[in-house]
């Protein structure tokens, strides 16, 4: 079953890079304006792109795989292009993914030197400094005005109420040491998807799938052989 992935506000696909090699038949994408491309602006219009990206590669029906905004577009993709969708793989997200004004504050009064506080919220204390690099050039990368595009369009998405209309089997992978999306955000969507399986990972943060491959690989292997 081929799987696609998406990044979190602000990253790229090189966030996923350890589920690619892992998973050959799997591909990371690159949200548009991250740089290039036309941005946009909200989760749906995020989700209608994907599923374009999904009819040209055939329109056979597939998993996708976010963390964090990925997350959010892969929910909201579910829901509105179900016949598209054959699994979930959901990774640091939640159904309502609201943002501080502190945070926008820092992105764009900060930037660059924001980068440095967005990486430590993004992982955890155990995150190697080789990942710490990496996740620092992604959002140097990107820039300023993606980032906080991604995290306003974030602030403004809420499926809470939508959730039900899923009914496909869904992965849900967090770190146990999430600030960003708190394990009880996961485990709200474990509650509330009719097939969902909750994954918790011990000392990681935020970016678990960049920080723990191993487990979060595990585990995605044990959801693919469902398929």
């Amino acid at each position: 079953m081929r799987v696609l992935w998406l990044h979190g506000s602000g990253y790229t696909g090189e966030s996923f890079a350890a589920q690619t090699e892992a998973f050959p038949d799997s591909q990371a994408l690159l949200l548009p304006g991250h740089p290039d491309g036309e941005a946009l602006t909200s989760v749906a219009e995020l989700a209608s792109w994907l599923a374009r990206q999904v009819a040209a590669q055939g329109g056979a029906r597939i998993i996708v795989g976010g963390n964090s905004l990925g997350g959010a577009i892969a929910l909201q993709w579910a829901m509105d292009f179900p016949e598209q969708a054959a699994g979930l793989i959901l990774i640091g997200t939640g159904a309502r993914l609201r943002v501080s004004d502190a945070l926008f504050s820092l992105i764009d009064g900060g930037w660059p030197g924001s980068i440095e506080t967005l990486v430590d919220n993004a992982l955890s204390p155990n995150a190697s400094v080789d990942l710490r690099r990496r996740a620092e050039a992604w959002h140097r990368s990107v820039g300023r005005d993606a980032t906080h595009r991604d995290y306003a369009a974030c602030n403004a998405w809420d499926v809470r109420d939508r959730l039900g209309e899923i009914q496909i089997p869904a992965l849900i992978l967090v770190g146990e040491l999430d600030e960003m999306t708190p394990p009880k955000f996961s485990q709200y969507l474990a509650q509330h998807l009719s097939d969902g399986k909750l994954v918790i990972v011990p000392g990681a943060g935020h970016i678990v799938q960049a920080e723990k491959p191993a487990e979060v690989n595990a585990a995605i292997a044990e959801f693919l052989d469902r398929f």
